[in-house]
């Protein structure tokens, strides 16, 4: 008997109001760049219209999720499981509650971890956190430094903050057996979780028909409407989470169909083809939904030197979502990373006239311009468990349109990130009998690197940063700490090492290394194990300690550097 997922057949269904009014009564089939004269209609989702279109009966919308069961086991992610059927469930409600809640958790786990990290990374993570923690109830009983501890690596601490504080919310408020709400407005009122996870939570392990919107699904949506908009301002987030919504509602037959499979897969597959697929450099051709790209279309209409004939709407009809496209902008190709898309100019062996997209305002036909070469195929990512495949050959056509594609949505340019220097004050105390502690205090509860254990560190100003001035300032700030039992103004400077850069999403601080040492007797340094209880909290902590110790990444390196200086 065949294993095979039936795949969830696309109902028709009205959509919702809000979106409702923007519904053209006359479909305008492209806006013709650079000028793309169009009215707010022309932003009224495709897929919502598209049942039926395929000779086989099948609309994009089916064809997408038709994909996703192709893939879907692809990338191997433990956190991806078939959908419990309330309905189909053989067993009594506290066995479905507890079954319902084990996978909402691992759902609500992996969102959580994969906010700002890739896949490949999470993984390995994930599966060590489901084993230590099966359960929401089994978090909401850790230890907040064991918590910190198995997510050290991860980066972004403060997530594992809240999704300690969120279980045990859940587990005092509600004593049901699924603790955890299926409802996404009920699920955002708990640290950590946002619009887009309480959606992913409900949609995928409740059935309910709750949209997400994340990155990913914001460039896949922005290409499908033709909205050149920054996906961040948030008059356009909140159109692009009402044609989520409206999108998610439409496949999922809602209301009619209050619960089913199909939400979460629905939502599971825009965030993988825009993850995979409709990545900042797009590969159109392997686009499921292709048909329904505005973006795609108009690429298409450029490329063909097309003239649509499109009556100018009124200043007061026209779109006021969309920004001009600037010619310019079509200059530029993204070259893509791992952690996103940075834009740059082409190389000059690419700036023949004959090989930009410009060149199809002002040149004849395409079809005889050379091959064009976009960049190198660095998005097709290498797969867990499976060979990374290699770029089919695009001939220029290809190439173009999908090159115009990846101008939306509109990138804009990142802001300077800010800089700052401290002193990072390695204090070293060495009783009688050659045993060492450290000092390490613990960062506030909330912002930057929440809750994590650091040395003792100081922001100096930048403008005055000097070898001399450096020293200066770490044996008074070493002098005035709260060791406990230990006397630090008899502290002894030792060295100041070799400086260390660390890079934050917003930050970039230069860490000057300062080493320290005081000596003590040997009962001063066993009474010592706790510095300060007020905060910051301190601790004296063993050499052969450290290594358990949540330290951030930072922190790590400091270590290091000061262990090989030893």
């Amino acid at each position: 008997m065949s294993t095979r997922r039936k795949t969830p057949k696309v109902a028709k269904k009205p959509i919702s109001a809000s979106l409702a009014d923007f519904k053209p009564a006359v479909f305008q089939r492209v806006a013709v760049p650079p000028a793309r004269v169009h009215a707010p209609g022309y932003h009224w989702p495709l897929l919502l219209d598209d049942d039926d279109d395929d000779d086989d009966g099948h609309g994009a919308g089916e064809e997408l999720l038709k994909w996703f069961e192709g893939i879907e086991e692809v990338r191997e992610m433990p956190w991806r499981k078939r959908w419990v059927d309330p309905e189909g469930f053989e067993g009594d409600e506290r066995g479905l509650g507890e079954v319902l809640a084990r996978r909402a958790y691992e759902v609500w786990v992996s969102e959580i971890m994969l906010q700002q990290t890739r896949v490949s990374t999470v993984i390995p993570y994930f599966k060590k956190w489901i084993s230590k923690w099966p359960t929401v109830q089994d978090l909401a009983e850790a230890n907040p430094d064991e918590v910190l501890s198995v997510w050290k690596g991860l980066g972004y601490y403060s997530r594992a903050t809240r999704l300690h504080q969120g279980a045990q919310e859940m587990i005092n408020k509600n004593h049901k057996y699924c603790p955890i709400p299926s409802s996404a407005e009920e699920l955002q009122q708990f640290p950590g979780i946002g619009r887009y996870t309480a959606g992913a939570i409900s949609s995928i392990a409740f059935g309910e028909a709750e949209p997400v919107l994340d990155g990913n699904v914001a460039r896949v949506l922005s290409r499908q409407l033709g909205l050149y908009v920054d996906v961040k301002d948030k008059k356009s987030t909140d159109f692009l989470w009402m044609a989520a919504d409206s999108l998610v509602k439409h496949v999922s037959g809602f209301p009619e169909t209050k619960k089913s499979a199909v939400p979460g897969q629905w939502n599971q597959a825009l965030m993988e083809l825009g993850s995979t697929v409709c990545t900042p450099r797009p590969k159109c051709d392997e686009c499921p939904i292709q048909k329904t790209c505005r973006a795609y279309s108009e690429g298409d209409a450029l490329l063909r030197k097309e003239q649509v004939g499109v009556a100018v709407p009124d200043i007061e009809d026209a779109c006021s979502l969309c920004e001009q496209l600037d010619t310019e902008d079509l200059l530029v190709v993204p070259e893509e990373d791992d952690d996103g898309a940075k834009v740059v100019k082409k190389r000059k062996r690419e700036t023949n006239p004959a090989s930009k997209i410009s060149h199809y305002f002002t040149a004849g036909t395409p079809s005889t311009s050379p091959n064009v070469d976009i960049g190198s195929d660095d998005e097709n990512a290498e797969i867990s468990g499976t060979k990374k495949r290699k770029a089919p050959q695009l001939n220029a056509g290809s190439k173009y349109r999908a090159t115009y594609c990846s101008l939306f949505p509109k990138r804009m340019p990142k802001k300077k990130v800010a800089e700052e220097e401290c002193v990072v004050c390695i204090v070293e105390s060495s009783d009688e009998d050659g045993n060492s502690k450290w000092v390490i205090e613990q960062r506030p509860a909330k912002g930057l690197l929440a809750s994590l254990w650091q040395f003792p560190q100081a922001t100096i100003p930048a403008s005055k940063s000097s070898a001399s001035s450096r020293k200066t300032a770490a044996k008074i700030f070493v002098s005035k700490l709260d060791g406990g039992h230990i006397d630090m103004s008899n502290t002894k400077h030792i060295a100041e090492l070799d400086p260390l850069v660390h890079v934050f999403s917003h930050l970039k601080l230069t860490m000057h290394v300062h080493l320290f040492k005081v000596c003590t007797d040997t009962d001063t340094a066993a009474d010592a194990p706790h510095a300060s209880t007020v905060p910051p909290t301190r601790k004296w902590v063993a050499t052969e300690a450290m290594d358990n110790e949540t330290l951030s990444t930072g922190m790590r390196r400091c270590w290091t550097l000061a262990n090989k200086a030893r």
